[in-house]
């Protein structure tokens, strides 16, 4: 059996991410149960914590899916030379799947069941995606393996997200590091609102941007097994035939 382009599973992605964490804020606003409705703590209150854990595992499972398959991408248009370029891809590989376990993570463990937990695996989650957006940008941009526009937006959204998680980082940490008035509290609360949901979009674009990579990729699923193919024939370095 063969399944003729992966495209829909970026666009997956991207949509359910762009829904889902619209459907947790809307309803934590509506019911007032946060002032400032940082993505975090759209998850702490019933029934808003059902939909927001529901959310970031299957953003998490169908994340670590598209890290498998970018890798075999990149892997299948690698020549059998370039060794640097291959153990860069399994370090990539390996951050993609550290990032979505950090996103299972974010979801099973609220800010109000458990504080650290959540702190922690959602900001591994937020910062290793990040990087491995960036990382994998430059490598595609360099091997011109997309359109040059492609490129250039695919690269801007990395950025976008690079320069929220800064000015999140600033913001909360001024929150607690500078902050003595009520008024001064609330400007950085809201400067780090914004770079958390700016950060969040420039996320959420990403994975579209792997619409043309995947559409040449076929899932075949056999009594072997199931393995990632292009739809053409081309040199796999790590199963030469």
């Amino acid at each position: 059996m063969e399944i003729q382009g992966l495209a829909f599973l970026p666009i997956f992605l991207s949509i359910w991410m762009l829904l889902g964490l619209c459907s947790t804020t809307t309803i934590t606003v509506i019911l007032g149960h946060s002032k400032y409705p940082y993505i975090s703590n759209t998850g702490e209150e019933f029934p808003e914590s059902v939909v927001f854990t529901v959310v970031f595992m299957v953003i998490s499972i169908v994340g670590a899916g598209i890290a498998s398959i970018k890798y075999r991408f990149m892997i299948i248009h690698s020549e059998p030379s370039e060794k640097r370029h291959i153990i860069v891809q399994r370090i990539l590989y390996a951050m993609g799947w550290l990032a979505c376990i950090g996103t299972a993570l974010t979801g099973a463990f609220s800010m109000k069941t458990n504080p650290l937990v959540h702190r922690i695996s959602a900001g591994v989650a937020f910062f290793t995606f990040a990087i491995y957006n960036l990382c994998q940008s430059i490598c595609l941009y360099k091997r011109s393996l997309s359109s040059r526009c492609m490129c250039h937006i695919r690269l801007a959204s990395t950025l976008v997200t690079i320069v929220a998680l800064i000015i999140f980082a600033v913001g909360l940490g001024s929150f607690f590091l500078l902050c003595t008035t009520d008024s001064c509290k609330e400007i950085f609360s809201i400067t780090g609102l914004v770079g958390e949901w700016t950060g969040f979009f420039g996320l959420t674009v990403y994975p579209v941007m792997n619409y043309t990579d995947f559409q040449c990729l076929s899932l075949e699923l056999s009594r072997e097994g199931i393995s990632i193919v292009l739809r053409k024939k081309t040199q796999d370095p790590e199963n030469p035939q």
